[in-house]
């Protein structure tokens, strides 16, 4: 298995560049990584993180619509998006190799010479709005942010990334700009570049054009995540749908903490294979779903720990009957055959996912945003292979406390059948 060597350097004005040369690659991956997210929002500035994400593709002084930016990399052969998360901005591309120098002045051009025009403002909060709709039409991601918002309630985290449609519609430009130069700056940006390129080259290329990228320090301050409350909590939202869609889970732990590698292969246990405990207990003995899965997410100072399924309505006490077993169950015994498996899939999941470039950039550039310290594949194996059965139990032990489980549902849902899910539990 190849390993990933990667350089960095640190400008003057806090600018973090990282590489990696791949000498056989005709792409490029490229991402520019702000350290800023819904989280740093304030509730009048709801989804002001994911509107700046939006204009900066709109237009600027060098490329005024959204075709001269888009153009850069689509016209070549390439490809361009961005995201919003809670805790990290990113705009990427991945684009031929001859032209990479195109596609890192574009990122340059949007950070330093976006136009912010009100007319584009507005246009893109309408966008927004029908983003907004179009997560609560549909049940699987309804359901998601109705447990993100019980998991970390009357706070940023549980909120949606997009904010509300009331929260975008009073976002006045200035406060936006105000949000953006206060947040966009040259100590809180990382970018990662991956492919048969020269670290010296690139550094000089950036440190060139964005020696006007600066701006004040301003260290990360959170609001610390609030802790799940101590009783059981269930939400449900009666809508017309032919299933019941189901999420169940627990808060979990930051992305510092050593038992995030015990977690992650206690979640590939319980359910992110075909062959995982809960895919075969609900699915294949059952046949009470499709599909069933569980999935982790890390943060600065927490996480979760979520296993979603749709069913049919007479079919989700059961569910959560047989998903509450199976809990229990891992709490009690793991093998030493479940834990030489999952230590196979991760592994070997994580060297498939880097022959790509633009895996490696987001790989070396994700680790740096959040935590200021890349671990090499090479140590994240080793991690992984330190796992231990006790060790999966404990987490599993730990985490898996009923009193604090969550549990949130979209589907026909009536109140006889909310009262039984309550009763049982």
């Amino acid at each position: 298995m190849n390993k990933i060597t990667f350089n960095k350097s640190t400008l003057d004005n806090g600018l973090r560049i990282l590489t990696n040369q791949i000498p056989y690659t005709n792409s490029v991956g490229i991402v520019f990584l702000v350290g800023c997210g819904s989280r740093d929002e304030t509730d009048d500035l709801a989804g002001a993180s994911h509107l700046i994400e939006h204009v900066l593709f709109k237009g600027t002084k060098n490329k005024k619509t959204p075709k001269l930016i888009s153009s850069v990399v689509e016209d070549v052969g390439g490809s361009i998006n961005a995201f919003t998360d809670k805790e990290v901005t990113g705009y990427w591309c991945k684009i031929p190799l001859e032209n990479c120098n195109e596609g890192i002045s574009l990122f340059v051009d949007m950070f330093l010479n976006s136009l912010f025009k009100i007319d584009d403002i507005n246009k893109e909060k309408k966008v927004i709005y029908e983003e907004i709709r179009s997560s609560y039409d549909s049940p699987a991601s309804h359901v998601n942010l109705i447990f993100e918002n019980m998991l970390w309630p009357n706070h940023p985290m549980g909120r949606d990334i997009a904010g509300s449609i009331n929260s975008v519609e009073n976002i006045s430009k200035n406060s936006l700009l105000s949000f953006f130069k206060k947040k966009y700056t040259s100590s809180n940006t990382v970018i990662s570049v991956v492919g048969n390129i020269n670290h010296n080259q690139i550094v000089d290329k950036i440190s060139k054009i964005l020696d006007k990228y600066g701006g004040p320090s301003e260290n990360q301050i959170y609001t610390p995540a609030p802790k799940t409350n101590a009783n059981f909590k269930l939400e449900v939202i009666n809508k017309n749908t032919e299933q019941v869609h189901l999420n169940i889970g627990f808060a979990g732990i930051d992305y510092l903490n050593d038992k995030k590698y015990s977690l992650s292969l206690l979640s590939v246990i319980l359910g992110e294979t075909m062959g995982s405990r809960l895919f075969e207990e609900i699915r294949e003995s059952r046949g009470l779903a499709y599909n069933i899965g569980s999935n982790v997410q890390y943060f600065t100072d927490t996480g979760s720990f979520i296993i979603d399924s749709a069913v049919e309505p007479k079919n989700v006490k059961e569910t959560i009957k047989v998903v509450q077993n199976e809990l229990e169950k891992v709490k009690a015994n793991i093998t030493e055959e479940e834990l030489v498996k999952a230590k196979k899939y991760t592994i070997g999941k994580m060297y498939m996912r880097l022959e790509d470039t633009m895996s490696i950039t987001n790989f070396l550039g994700f680790q740096e945003i959040t935590s200021g310290k890349i671990q090499t594949i090479e140590e994240i194996t080793k991690k992984i292979n330190e796992v231990t059965t006790s060790s999966i139990k404990n987490v599993a032990n730990s985490m898996f406390d009923k009193t604090k489980m969550i549990i949130s549902c979209v589907g026909p849902i009536d109140k006889n059948l909310k009262n039984s899910i309550n009763n049982y539990l």
